[in-house]
């Protein structure tokens, strides 16, 4: 991609000299020569300078990412996600997989992109019985689809009482930032206490149009974060779920770059 990228940055230098030189011959004003060089600098350069200038701002009135406190037996948690938004049948059985124990976690309820909120519950038998099965992966899917097949649909004012919410937003930022950045923020709450026990807002900048994505072509904003964990969730060190199964599936089977792309198309 290196190569690629310097081969038009070449051709770029190339017309850009070629550009002064017929502003020099044809006028002999040196305003006109700045102007026609601070031009030719900001052309593939401006969006570098707006994006890292906004992404400052936006990092010294961000929240820091912390978590006050982990939870090894939260018994019952309720997602919500309103980035993607919502769990599908197919992110739900991630979830199931990833989290429902019947130990640790007995109850979980996700916002489902309907709408609707569902609610899964397992012991610790159901779980148990399929931990010796030959395949790996295999067990985990089985033991997925019987939970689902006892899944209650609630509204989240019918929805039992959960012990733990996780909420997953975008953060709107102001007309002029989205054009440079993206934001999200994660936030754990103990429901008994109403106390924000995890936080996490990103600051995601796009790729500059010196450098953009050539490798991938579907990345909507860059992997390295301006501020705050690039991992958008803080569940699995809040409440370590790597203990409670020996696999991490992830929580949405839909990949969120396009989510974003499809949704904020002609707005970058």
């Amino acid at each position: 991609m290196g190569m690629f990228i310097g081969f038009f940055l070449l051709i770029y230098i190339v017309v850009s000299i070629g550009v002064y030189k017929l502003t020099k011959r044809f006028s002999s004003d040196k305003r006109i020569h700045r102007v026609v060089l601070a031009i030719i600098f900001l052309i593939p350069t401006y969006d570098i300078i707006i994006t890292n200038t906004l992404g400052a701002y936006h990092c010294l009135t961000t929240p820091s990412t912390y978590i006050s406190k982990t939870v090894e037996y939260p018994e019952s948690i309720y997602w919500e996600d309103n980035v993607y938004p919502g769990f599908n049948a197919e992110d739900r059985k991630l979830m199931i997989m990833n989290y429902l124990d019947g130990v640790h976690l007995k109850t979980m309820a996700l916002n489902g992109e309907d709408g609707k909120i569902y609610v899964y519950e397992a012991k610790e038998n159901d779980f148990k019985s399929f931990q010796y099965d030959k395949k790996f992966k295999d067990r985990y899917t089985q033991y997925a689809s019987i939970i689902m097949k006892n899944e209650k649909i609630c509204t989240k004012e019918s929805m039992p009482k959960m012990n733990y919410t996780v909420t997953f937003d975008e953060i709107q930022l102001n007309a002029l930032s989205r054009k440079f950045l993206y934001s999200d923020e994660t936030k754990i709450i103990d429901n008994s206490t109403n106390e924000t026990i995890a936080y996490n807002r990103r600051v995601m900048q796009f790729f500059y149009n010196a450098l953009p994505d050539l490798v991938l072509g579907n990345m909507y904003y860059q992997q390295e974060p301006v501020c705050g964990d690039r991992v958008a969730h803080l569940e699995y060190k809040v409440f370590d779920a790597y203990k409670w199964s020996d696999i991490h599936l992830g929580s949405h089977q839909r990949n969120l770059h396009e989510i974003l792309i499809k949704r904020n198309k002609g707005e970058k």
